[in-house]
């Protein structure tokens, strides 16, 4: 996250620096961002960047940190309305960053950085606070009933979130790469979800 210095800044310096950071992410894929661009643009020197931020990663976490936030009150809020429905709450987590990344000024920073596997990475990391390294999925699981999961362990959950977080990740790639097809993307999410959610074996 972004340097004291940073915070401290005059809010017209910083807004103006949050304006060429986004305009960058929105112009080329993660991998191409160039920090050399987004000084020009600020008008700031190399120097005074590394001042408010200690890399390209540190930089993309404090973007995207009304994201994190708005995620996780999305999940608060999907576990109290669903009883803590594991594949309900993704379902929203799910329409929550598609709706996210429609609106107008998101959608080529959207289209760029969620459709970039380095920066899915980054997101969970970010999720996952100093204390739970040893339970990653602690931004989830203490809003999820397990009551009526088969799993007869902390693991099992986890490889559980791990597979949803798959499928939720390749249909979030894929509304932000086919725009005009999200209903059908939707429609494409609803069903493997109802797969995982029944089981893939008859009993």
């Amino acid at each position: 996250m972004p340097t004291e210095t940073f915070l401290n800044l005059p809010i017209e310096k910083k807004n103006k620096l949050i304006m060429a950071i986004k305009r960058e992410f929105a112009r080329v894929p993660y991998d191409k961002v160039s920090i050399n661009k987004i000084v020009q643009d600020a008008d700031i020197s190399r120097g005074s960047f590394y001042m408010y931020f200690n890399d390209k990663e540190d930089m993309l976490k404090f973007i995207l940190s009304n994201y994190y936030h708005e995620l996780i009150a999305t999940i608060k809020k999907s576990s109290k309305e669903n009883k803590g429905d594991l594949f309900d709450v993704f379902r929203d987590i799910f329409r929550f960053t598609a709706d996210f990344g429609m609106e107008e000024d998101n959608i080529a920073f959207c289209i760029n950085i969620f459709t970039s596997d380095k920066v899915h990475n980054c997101i969970i990391a970010a999720l996952i606070s100093k204390d739970m390294k040893d339970k990653p999925f602690n931004w989830i699981s203490p809003y999820i009933d397990t009551s009526n999961l088969n799993i007869n362990c902390d693991e099992d959950l986890y490889n559980i979130i791990e597979i949803l977080i798959a499928v939720t990740q390749k249909a979030v790639i894929e509304v932000f790469l086919h725009i005009d097809n999200k209903d059908k993307v939707l429609e494409n999410y609803e069903k493997k979800i109802k797969i995982l959610k029944g089981g893939m074996v008859k009993r």
